[in-house]
């Protein structure tokens, strides 16, 4: 399909998320384009609100610059001059009741050598020498998908999986080390282990070759907020691309050269493609009767429910780290807190003009975490208490208020790529049909736009549209 073509493909997108809203830009140069959002307004997960006046992000408040898909799209919607780094990056991790920098030179919290492993300060000798077992274990990676868990363990000891790679992975996808899947979750890291007998022997060859592994990455944001790039997209689409807002789809059916997606109300919208940009769930449900076998395997992806919270303190009533923008906790503490974030320090542009202090709190783990559980009352006490345990706190905080996100995270179970097969493979029998979105191939932002244009590219290349 070409730009010259006289007749032009209609695709309709479910999902005004980011997904979905990457997936109607790349299309909509080439193919007449439906987008179909069941809320009110665009945006899903991407939520910069105010709370007492200060401007507050609900949702992620920056995106991976060193993987540039999120930063060409913005510039493509007129943001190049908007794009600005946080002030402060890297984090704490609380050990042992106490505070301690997490090194910056790990990778995904795996230490690169035996010295880094003992100078972190987070790890016992022995722990530090249990460490070192990676240059001596024999063999690369060899099998079946393991769990992170299972090679952290094997390869470095449990104080590295409980006191680092646990509390960052509390920090950017919830979920149990013991579940998750390393070739799903980390694919570099498992690429490296398959190749070398020794992680941080691969690491050493590989920074040796010129390729950079793991590290602290860069990060962007709109100056605004991160719904100033929800905004640009909408606003750039809006000439190109039929919106449709509070349009929820209930399933999907096969017509002659396409298909149909049915809507509330009896309506429904015909499309030579459909890309399902919603949670892997709704796809299920969507899918259903069209393809059970496909709607079978994405109703087995898992989801964690988290939660955001915002606490605003009086000027100088609580002592935060100057040399990072947050904290991380593993979970052997025993605490509701699963990470925070000096909001004001680390995005000071935003920080109110009276000096007062906002930190962002998160909650959630895992499926079925009870501390996300929590009515609002319970769970900001909870969170509270953990961090007046973890900072120098002098005063109440002047305001606070939290935000649920019900089966926000998608989990990457053992064998998750396994998963991610059937499903394409079941996807065949009804042509036509792309997924995009974090359930799929990486759960970052960046990941989830890749997934969105290569869903577009698909379709924008295949064979069956004129």
């Amino acid at each position: 399909m070409t730009r010259s073509d006289a007749k032009r493909a209609r695709v309709v997108v479910v999902g005004g998320g980011i997904a979905g809203l990457a997936a109607a830009h790349r299309l909509s140069e080439h193919a007449d384009v439906v987008l179909l959002e069941a809320a009110e307004h665009p945006g899903g997960k991407f939520a910069t609100t105010e709370v007492d006046g200060v401007t507050f992000e609900n949702g992620p408040d920056s995106f991976v610059a060193r993987e540039p898909d999120v930063e060409r799209l913005a510039i493509a919607v007129g943001l190049s001059h908007e794009l600005i780094p946080p002030a402060l990056f890297g984090a704490h991790i609380w050990s042992n009741g106490k505070l301690k920098r997490a090194p910056a030179d790990f990778v995904f919290g795996m230490p690169t050598s035996p010295l880094a492993a003992l100078r972190s300060g987070l790890l016992s000798p022995r722990g530090a020498a249990r460490a070192a077992a990676d240059l001596v274990l024999p063999g690369p990676l060899a099998g079946p998908d393991v769990s992170i868990g299972d090679f952290v363990r094997r390869r470095f000891g449990s104080e590295v999986l409980d006191r680092l790679v646990d509390p960052l992975l509390a920090g950017t996808r919830a979920g149990e080390t013991s579940d998750i899947s390393l070739a799903a979750a980390v694919p570099q890291i498992d690429g490296l282990a398959r190749r070398h007998r020794s992680l941080a022997v691969g690491l050493a060859r590989s920074r040796r070759a010129g390729t950079k592994v793991g590290g602290p990455p860069p990060f962007l944001a709109p100056r605004s907020g991160m719904s100033r790039l929800i905004e640009a997209l909408v606003d750039h689409l809006s000439t190109r691309v039929e919106i449709r807002t509070s349009a929820v789809a209930l399933r999907l059916e096969r017509r002659d050269g396409g298909c149909r997606v049915q809507l509330e109300g009896d309506s429904s919208i015909d499309g030579e493609a459909v890309v399902l940009a919603v949670p892997a769930f709704t796809a299920s449900d969507l899918l259903g009767e069209l393809n059970p076998l496909a709607a079978g395997e994405l109703a087995g992806i898992d989801y964690a429910s988290v939660a955001t919270a915002c606490f605003i303190w009086p000027p100088g009533s609580v002592d935060v780290p100057p040399d990072a923008s947050g904290l991380l906790v593993p979970s052997r503490e025993g605490r509701t807190l699963a990470a925070a974030t000096w909001f004001s320090q680390k995005w000071p542009h935003l920080a109110p003009p009276d000096g007062r202090i906002v930190i962002k709190a998160f909650a959630g783990r895992a499926a079925g975490d009870a501390g996300a559980a929590l009515d609002d009352d319970r769970l900001l006490a909870a969170l509270l208490d953990d961090l007046t345990a973890a900072l120098e706190v002098r005063a109440r905080p002047l305001a606070a208020d939290v935000v649920r996100w019900p089966r926000a995270l998608p989990q990457y179970a053992v064998g998750h790529l396994d998963k991610i097969g059937r499903i394409e493979e079941a996807l065949r029998s009804t042509p036509g049909i792309h997924l995009a979105g974090a359930a799929y191939g990486g759960t970052g932002i960046s990941d989830t736009v890749r997934s969105a244009q290569v869903a577009a590219d698909r379709i924008l290349h295949s064979a069956a549209l004129p």
